[in-house]
């Protein structure tokens, strides 16, 4: 009996060993296959392939941004995102070079992994409350890494930054945490800025409503969210059963009249549903744009 319950106390540590190599390799070869397709697209441009071609193809088991033969949509976020970055670079008046940037929060580098390929020189750092993941990002990446907070209020940092990316964390957050965070981004940018951010939209908001998608709202939840964001602005829900934590939809003019709250900075960019055909993106700068707002739809 006692030498059957070592056997079974050793069996999963044992299975892990075996499963976990042949795990990676089959993610390994799902991501070659996909990148390999990616470069062979006459989608993308021969910069984006150039960039793929340098992007990292490391991912941590425990990343949840991908799925079983998910890294061609993987990818194809990543690179969505470099574009809108790349607009946003370019909504600019005046060119200067990126030094500092950080990617809040990181997860397990999905946006990470082309940023450092973008700006191979730059010094990124990489914000997360899952320190796993914070591991794993500054191994891989050659980052530093930041611990965040799981209340916004509490977050503090010295450094300032030439680039802030923030991927699908407003989408969360009620309007409270909202303003707490913009104020953050706002405070820590340097004189010449500039913030990226994404949030759901309109778009979401008749996914929910025609039930295409629902975000693991409940039907109150669901009701919630679509009724605040038609007569605020700014609709918000939390998840079943979780406290501060959810789903949120937020107009352009709210969220414009937000950000302009906190001063100090002007909007540049509005890509409608623009990261991955889902997600609003916005771009906030200390220094004006080249005519007014680039704004696409």
């Amino acid at each position: 009996m006692i030498m059957r319950n070592a056997v079974k106390k050793l069996m999963p540590s044992h299975l892990l060993k075996l499963i976990r190599p042949i795990k990676y390799r089959i993610i390994r070869h799902d991501f070659l296959r996909a990148k390999h397709r990616l470069q062979s697209s006459i989608e993308l441009t021969d910069d984006e392939k150039q960039l793929l071609h340098k992007v990292a193809l490391q991912v941590h088991h425990s990343d949840s941004m991908y799925q079983p033969d998910g890294a061609l949509h993987y990818l194809s976020v990543g690179l969505s995102a470099s574009r809108c970055i790349h607009k946003a670079i370019g909504s600019l008046s005046n060119k200067y070079p990126i030094e500092e940037i950080l990617d809040f929060p990181c997860g397990y580098g999905r946006v990470l992994r082309f940023l450092r390929a973008m700006f191979p020189a730059s010094h990124i750092t990489a914000a997360e409350i899952d320190s796993n993941a914070l591991n794993f990002c500054r191994q891989t990446f050659s980052v530093t890494t930041l611990l965040s907070k799981t209340n916004l209020g509490e977050l503090s940092h010295l450094q300032r930054f030439d680039l802030i990316w923030c991927g699908s964390l407003f989408t969360h957050i009620d309007e409270s945490s909202a303003i707490t965070l913009l104020r953050f981004f706002q405070d820590h940018l340097t004189e010449r800025g500039l913030c990226v951010f994404t949030t759901h939209g309109q778009q979401s908001i008749e996914w929910i409503q025609s039930s295409k998608m629902t975000y693991g709202l409940t039907e109150d939840g669901q009701r919630k969210i679509v009724q605040e964001f038609q007569t605020a602005g700014y609709g918000y829900a939390d998840y079943p059963n979780q406290s501060g934590y959810g789903i949120s939809a937020v107009s352009h003019d709210r969220m414009v009249e937000l950000a302009k709250a906190t001063g100090g900075w002007a909007e540049t960019l509005f890509i409608e549903h623009g990261w991955d055909n889902h997600q609003d993106v916005y771009a906030f700068a200390v220094q004006m744009p080249n005519q007014g707002v680039q704004a696409t739809r």
